[in-house]
């Protein structure tokens, strides 16, 4: 089944999970990654893979040593970028976000350097939105950076509890358009 195809009739049957009916766009793809370093990071972390577009970005620039984790919670995604991606940098988890540190910690991993996410915060309750805040920031090392992308530009009250440095930019050239945001420990 192709990506698109696979996206969209996930979306019709777990809108809340999924967040969107396309999967993101290359110029969306392309502002989530500019603030990587990517020559540096030995450790980037993937919230919400999809059906791999970004993930297989990251794959492309990453270092040839990093480890990508790479965390999907729907389990037909799942299947599909076990399928698909590759990579022995890849490290596939089917869990959420929130088992971020018990993950990296299972894999020898101290810190990620970058977490970059595409989930879809505005359909969580609070409590999710605070552990997944909660144990990315813990996960980042200093200076890391968490880099994701909203549909609302009202998320910024969970974030201040968090990062220190917060930027939001307008991302016109995605289905729908969204706000990406780059927050740094």
């Amino acid at each position: 089944m192709h990506d698109s195809l696979l996206f969209f009739s996930t979306f019709l049957k777990y809108p809340k999970q999924i967040g969107s009916v396309v999967p993101s766009s290359k110029f969306l793809i392309d502002s989530l990654l500019e603030d990587i370093d990517f020559k540096n990071a030995k450790c980037v972390v993937e919230y919400g893979s999809g059906t791999g577009r970004v993930t297989k970005e990251i794959l492309k620039r990453a270092r040839k040593d990093a480890k990508i984790v790479c965390f999907e919670i729907n389990r037909k995604f799942y299947k599909y970028l076990s399928n698909n991606v590759k990579d022995k940098r890849a490290v596939l988890i089917n869990d959420s976000a929130e088992n971020i540190k018990r993950h990296l910690r299972s894999l020898g991993i101290e810190k990620a350097d970058y977490v970059v996410s595409g989930l879809p915060f505005s359909n969580f309750p609070d409590n999710k939105k605070c552990a997944i805040m909660g144990e990315t920031r813990s996960t980042l090392k200093n200076n890391g950076k968490f880099v994701f992308y909203q549909f609302f530009v009202k998320f910024n009250r969970h974030l201040n509890h968090y990062f220190s440095k917060i930027s939001t930019s307008f991302m016109p050239l995605n289905i729908p358009p969204c706000f990406v945001y780059v927050c740094e420990k």
